[in-house]
């Protein structure tokens, strides 16, 4: 029974880091670092932008499991994105009916600033930890995430 109180005692340990993160992530320091200031981006159309670079082109319909939000979610975010410039639709060559979206080399050239930036700001502040740690940390971030994912597949 004591083993049950410990998982809840390092469960909410890792519910408050995760709380805490998010919190900092979104602070303007971070976002400024983070985020090139002369566009206009905030931190769910860097999601999207990153969903269509690594994912696209794709189906409008497959970007909403890609960003794991219902597809009228994923519409709009695109809607933004295409609105900036930075994706456009167009449709599949293998099927007339279907919308494919894809960055544009606006959108490609943005969301690699801001990738290079956030790497930069993470590898400056993991100096501060052990060449172990910093192994250990990402293996661990890549679990969760997929232990997350799993889960989520598994609740209906």
């Amino acid at each position: 029974m004591q083993s049950v109180a410990v998982d809840r005692d390092v469960a909410e340990r890792v519910r408050a880091a995760w709380r805490e993160l998010r919190r900092v992530a979104s602070t303007p320091e971070v976002r400024a670092a983070v985020y090139d200031p002369a566009a206009a981006l905030d931190p769910g159309q860097a999601d999207a932008l990153d969903a269509v670079v690594t994912h696209g082109p794709c189906r409008m319909s497959e970007f909403s499991v890609v960003l794991r939000v219902d597809r009228s979610s994923a519409t709009r975010a695109i809607d933004r994105l295409e609105a900036a410039g930075l994706v456009a639709r167009r449709v599949d060559p293998c099927d007339a009916r279907v919308v494919v979206v894809e960055a544009t080399p606006a959108g490609q050239a943005l969301l690699e600033r801001v990738r290079d930036r956030a790497t930069a700001m993470l590898a400056e502040v993991l100096t501060t930890f052990s060449t172990e740690d910093r192994e250990r940390l990402a293996a661990l971030m890549e679990r969760l995430v997929a232990a997350l994912d799993e889960r989520r597949a598994t609740a209906d």
